[in-house]
């Protein structure tokens, strides 16, 4: 996945999707306009077997800071800093394959998470009971 290593940033106006899924995941109205139009950076390095992940939105706040291995399920908390996010990376064919798990409240929620580079982009297609959020990165 040496082709993902790097810094991307979110084109936000080649999102799709956005609305379907932010329904399907139970956001309210306010957290799906909140979300619309998030902008964020995505840093990708690799040291071995170890990666290391960093997520940054606009305004600066750090979002995931995390380094994980892939098949070995990892912990964070969501940009609310109360939602308990679980992930579980595998590499098939230079695609991130992540299962992902959300836990609030008592509420526990599942959705896959597809990410691969395509040409100038990183792509990133998040899917919860079939509804799909596309989101291309540029590389920075």
């Amino acid at each position: 996945m040496a082709n993902m290593v790097g810094d991307w940033k979110l084109v936000p106006e080649l999102t799709t999707g956005h609305d379907e899924f932010a329904k399907a995941m139970g956001m309210s109205d306010a957290e799906r306009e909140a979300t619309r139009n998030l902008v964020y950076t995505f840093h990708l390095s690799r040291d071995g077997e170890e990666w290391y992940m960093k997520v940054v939105t606009e305004t600066g706040v750090v979002f995931v800071d995390i380094k994980f291995k892939m098949d070995v399920p990892f912990s964070y908390l969501s940009l609310d800093k109360t939602t308990k996010l679980t992930s579980l990376i595998t590499l098939q064919n230079e695609h991130f394959l992540e299962k992902m798990t959300s836990e609030k409240n008592g509420v526990v929620m599942h959705w896959d998470v597809d990410t691969y580079r395509d040409g100038d982009f990183v792509i990133t297609a998040q899917t919860k009971d079939g509804a799909t959020e596309i989101q291309k990165l540029k590389k920075v």
